[in-house]
């Protein structure tokens, strides 16, 4: 597999969550609680912008690892299919965590407010 292509495959994954947090942004109340006590209180309210914090913070992570797999791909002119396998499972990991989350926060937004 080209090089080209896997970068392309790893960055979709990389900006996913940006693409699931627009209609959820949309979706939710202005106000939205951010953090919660035990039982349920809410501690803080914040808005629906700290929304796009989750995938930002994803993000950052898929950029930092990035440029640890091209250290260790820089060697080699055509990429091993372990690295291939190692660096879009992980971004797909990613990307799945990072959506997740932002199902949670918005459930958690539709519940309470």
């Amino acid at each position: 597999m080209k090089k080209d292509t896997v970068y392309s495959i790893y960055w979709f994954f990389a900006v996913a969550p940006f693409l699931t947090a627009l209609p959820l942004f949309f979706l939710m109340p202005e106000n939205v609680s951010a953090r919660y006590f035990a039982l349920a209180m809410i501690e803080r309210v914040g808005t629906r912008w700290e929304m796009f914090l989750i995938p930002a913070g994803w993000f950052l992570a898929d950029v930092a690892l990035h440029f640890v797999f091209r250290l260790i791909e820089r060697s080699t002119d055509v990429l091993p299919l372990t690295v291939i396998i190692y660096r879009l499972l992980t971004a797909a990991i990613f990307c799945a965590l990072a959506i997740a989350t932002e199902l949670l926060l918005y459930r958690a937004a539709m519940m309470v407010f």
